[in-house]
């Protein structure tokens, strides 16, 4: 048994909350923990959203830095992780304190006692090509370079070292590709007897299901319900509002979401909208800026610079503290953005997103009334849209079935665990949950590779198309406007660090369907404008293979961006094609 867990949660409460007196549940967690701490168990923490849960990473993590050796915390997103950095600078010293991933680079391999990263960057330095030593890896895997292959041993330890905190750790089950890392994250932490930690407001008894099936006994599951903290779920209870489901067509959806908006703007002025595709959201948008609506609203997708996206997040904040927007979102509202609303519109999405989504509807204690639209999108016919077997971005199937559900239960409370479960539970079967068992296998092989760990890993790495997480490959890409007046002949007047903070992230599945109008290499340490090889994507959506082909070139060639054809715009993002 280990007592020394709960007085760093004092120490947590104090400094972030003014109190030593915790939350009932989370009091109960770390209380567990302390019991089972002495086990080779990973522990799954399930807590409703707003529940503060970020507390126990706190605490396992201050609790890892003085009485053990140091702490990983890991999040999908790179905005969650910038919000929790904010906090635990009250609580760990600078000089024990770091956070690691693109442009963020002041914990090298994960190495302070305290470090907050990105999945990705995590995966990465797990399997021995941190992002350090990745370019490195890579031209020796190019035939460019017979030298280092990168200090993979010590990557290896940096992480095998840590106790590692996941949040928000149901993202990682949206795909078999996703799914299979954590698996593989899991098993290897149970083989070097370290502590994992997965966090998550929406876990499906299926996937609980999937977990113990992989792990036995080794999984310790901390469930929240109603008896360890009533008073909780009396304020949640007590939230009164009404969800409408309604199918729309194409040519009519924009028109009836503004009517819904007009009409309950007098008494509901904090508004979120969320689609589940930036061309839809960008449509939208566009649609309301010309409305007597438009000054308060704004627009979230992933195709914005680094450097708009922060300056949308801080005008954000400020309309937040005059209590009137309109935010018209994807799905990047789901986690790390912190705002609540009083009328929630939503495309139909698989019931996990839904779910997360709503965290962000009635979020704060007092907020009590609201209404919530969910809508779908219908074919000529009256069924849901269906492309192949998907709707839009998601499964066909999953949010088939998550409508299904909710027309014939129109009161979930979704701020609720005892009203929303069984929604998951009617949505999710073990079978949405696919672990491939060889993949698996060889994620963790490379842990055994003791002569060449790095180069193995990068050969795998490439395979899964340069993410052991990632569906969806992003490349950075740019504008022709953004870099006018910034070129001279074929040298681009900027550093790598100014063009990255231009550049938008674009999945490569649209970038070969637009095809690139050129390049921007890195040559001796200036960037470079290029033509592209219009063959290396030819084919490209035929199938893996292909798609290696062109992230080899990708970073054969040192790509720093590719430019496309589109307009970019600091209220919009980037628009491509007819968007």
């Amino acid at each position: 048994m280990n007592r020394r867990l709960s007085s760093y949660l004092s120490k947590v409460t104090k400094r972030w909350y003014g109190s030593a007196k915790g939350r009932p549940f989370v009091n109960h967690t770390i209380k567990v923990m302390e019991e089972e701490w002495n086990k080779d168990d990973i522990f799954v923490v399930e807590a409703p959203t707003g529940y503060g849960k970020s507390t126990i990473s706190a605490t396992v993590a201050l609790y890892s830095l003085y009485e053990e050796f140091k702490a990983i915390v890991a999040f999908p997103l790179r905005t969650l992780l910038e919000d929790q950095y904010f906090k635990f600078e009250k609580l760990v010293e600078s000089n024990f304190l770091g956070k690691r991933y693109m442009h963020a680079p002041d914990s090298p391999y994960l190495i302070k006692p305290v470090t907050l990263t990105t999945v990705d960057t995590l995966s990465l330095t797990l399997f021995g090509i941190p992002p350090e030593d990745l370019e490195k890896v890579i031209k020796y895997w190019t035939g460019t370079s017979r030298g280092s292959l990168g200090h993979y041993l010590f990557s290896w330890a940096s992480v095998a070292l840590s106790n590692i905190i996941l949040d928000e750790a149901h993202l990682l089950a949206d795909s078999t590709k996703s799914l299979n890392f954590l698996v593989a994250l899991m098993k290897t932490s149970l083989d070097n007897g370290q502590k994992l930690i997965l966090m998550s407001a929406t876990i499906p008894e299926a996937l609980k299901r999937v977990f113990s099936n992989q792990l036995g006994t080794n999984l310790h599951l901390i469930s929240f319900n109603k008896s360890y903290d009533k008073e909780f779920i009396r304020e949640r209870e007590s939230k009164r509002y009404k969800i409408t489901v309604e199918r729309l067509h194409k040519d009519e959806k924009y028109e009836v979401i503004l009517s819904w908006i007009r009409d309950l703007w007098k008494g509901f002025k904090k508004v979120i909208v969320v689609f589940n595709t930036a061309k839809d959201a960008i449509a939208f948008y566009s649609l309301l800026r010309s409305t007597e609506l438009g000054e308060h609203t704004l627009l979230l997708h992933s195709r914005f610079s680094e450097e708009d996206r922060s300056r949308k997040i801080r005008f954000l904040r400020k309309k937040i503290e005059e209590g009137k927007y309109i935010v018209v979102s994807t799905q990047v509202i789901e986690a790390g953005v912190d705002v609540s609303s009083d009328l929630f519109i939503t495309e139909a999405a698989p019931a996990n997103s839904i779910v997360q989504r709503l965290g962000r509807f009635l979020r704060y204690k007092g907020e009590t009334e609201g209404k919530v639209y969910i809508w779908y999108e219908v074919d000529m016919t009256g069924d849901l849209l269906r492309r192949k077997d998907m709707y839009k971005v998601y499964s066909w199937d999953l949010t088939r079935r998550t409508i299904d559900y909710l027309l014939k239960e129109r009161n979930v409370n979704f701020h609720v665990p005892k009203s929303y479960k069984p929604f998951l539970d009617y949505v999710y079967t073990e079978k949405d949950f696919k672990v491939d068992e060889d993949w698996v296998n060889e994620l963790r092989r490379i842990l055994i590779s003791l002569e060449q760990g790095s180069l193995v890993a990068i050969e795998k790495f490439f395979k899964m198309e340069a993410s052991f997480v990632r569906e969806g490959y992003l490349v950075p890409v740019i504008t022709p406007d953004l870099i006018e007046g910034k070129i001279n002949g074929e040298k681009v007047l900027l550093n790598v660090n100014e063009l990255s903070r231009l550049t938008v992230p674009l999945s490569l599945d649209i970038l070969t369907k637009i095809k690139p109008l050129g390049e921007i290499v890195i040559e001796d340490g200036e960037l470079k404008v290029k033509d592209v090889d219009l063959s290396v994507f030819e084919n490209a959506h035929k199938g893996r293979s292909n798609t290696y082909k062109i992230i080899r070139h990708l970073v054969k060639e040192r790509v720093a961006a590719f430019l496309v054809n589109g307009n970019y715009s600091k209220d919009k993002g980037l628009i491509i094609g007819n968007e």
